[in-house]
C-alpha cells in the first residue's frame, strides 16, 4: 500500500513498525489546518496498512507538539460558528481515529506535547515520554476550552478531580510528575526514549495482531458498557483469536509443517 503524499507529517517504516512525526520542526510541531486534516490521512493509512503492526507517534527534533498554531488563528476568525464547529468535529475525528484503529499505537513524547499535542497523545494507547518532557492543556490561559478530547480522557487517565486541575487551571507539569500522577506508562532518559519504545514496540508486533486489536478495543469499550457486555464481547472476541489459531494451525498441518 502506498504511503501519501504528507507536507506536515512523515511516515518512516521498518519491520512491521511505522514511525508517525509531525514534522514541523522549525514551529515546535506546532498543529496547523494542514496538519489536522494530514492526521486523518495518516490514520487512514496506518490502519488500512497490512504490513503496519504497530504504530510509533512522535515529534520531529525537540518537541513532540507545542499545539495550536497560532499563526492560524486569523483563518479561524473568518470562519463562522457553524463553520467552526464543523471544522472541530473533523479534528476530533481525526484525532479519534488513532484511537479506534484495531493496532497499539505508542506516544513517543520527546519533549514539549502542549494543548493539541497532549490531546493527541492521550488518544494513544501507551504514552512513553523522556525527562524533558513537559505536558499541559493551556487552552484555558486563550479563553478557550479544550475541544479534541482530553475532557474525556484525561479523567479516565489520572481521575476527574486532578484532570479538573490540569485542565482548569492551564499549567504545566514535567515528566516526573506526569509519571506521579498516572498520565504516562513511563519516562526514559532521552538517550533512552527512542530505543525503550522501539523495544516495546517490537515486543507487540510480534504477538497476534488480531488478540492485540481485539484486546484494545474491549477496554476501551469498558468505559461505557456494562459488565455484562464487556464479557459478552470478550466471549465473542476470544471466538475469533480461536477460530484464526485454528486456521493456521490446520494450514500448518497441510503444509507438514508445526503450528507452533
Amino acid at each position: 500500500m502506498k504511503q501519501p503524499k504528507l507536507e506536515t507529517l512523515s511516515i518512516e517504516q521498518q519491520d512491521g513498525v511505522a514511525t508517525l512525526f509531525m514534522d514541523r520542526p522549525e514551529k515546535r510541531n506546532a498543529m496547523n489546518q494542514t496538519m489536522f486534516e494530514e492526521l486523518g490521512t495518516a490514520a487512514d493509512y496506518l490502519r488500512d496498512a497490512g504490513e503496519v503492526k504497530v504504530i510509533i507517534m512522535t515529534g520531529r527534533g525537540s518537541a513532540f507538539s507545542s499545539g495550536l498554531d497560532l499563526s492560524s488563528l486569523d483563518t479561524l476568525m473568518d470562519m463562522t460558528v457553524d463553520e467552526f464547529r464543523v471544522l472541530v468535529r473533523r479534528m476530533q475525528r481525526n484525532f479519534r481515529a488513532f484511537e479506534l484503529m484495531e493496532k497499539p499505537v505508542i506516544a513517543m513524547v520527546n519533549g514539549f506535547a502542549f494543548g493539541a499535542g497532549m490531546q493527541i497523545a492521550l488518544a494513544c494507547d501507551i504514552i512513553l515520554a523522556s525527562t524533558q518532557a513537559q505536558f499541559g492543556l493551556l487552552e484555558v490561559n486563550l479563553g478557550l476550552v479544550t475541544d479534541l478530547g482530553a475532557t474525556q480522557r484525561l479523567p479516565r487517565y489520572i481521575g476527574i478531580h486532578r484532570a479538573k486541575e490540569l485542565i482548569m487551571t492551564g499549567k504545566k507539569i514535567d515528566a516526573a510528575e506526569a509519571e506521579r500522577i498516572g498520565l504516562v506508562n513511563a519516562v526514559y532518559s532521552p538517550d533512552e526514549l527512542e530505543p525503550k519504545t522501539r523495544e516495546l514496540a517490537d515486543h507487540m508486533k510480534g504477538l497476534s495482531a488480531v488478540a492485540v486489536g481485539l484486546c484494545k478495543i474491549a477496554i476501551d469499550r469498558s468505559r461505557d458498557g456494562s459488565i455484562e457486555s464487556g464479557l459478552e464481547y470478550e466471549a465473542q472476541s476470544q471466538s475469533i483469536c480461536v477460530g484464526h489459531i485454528l486456521e493456521q494451525m490446520k494450514k500448518a498441518a497441510e503444509q507438514g509443517d508445526k503450528p507452533f
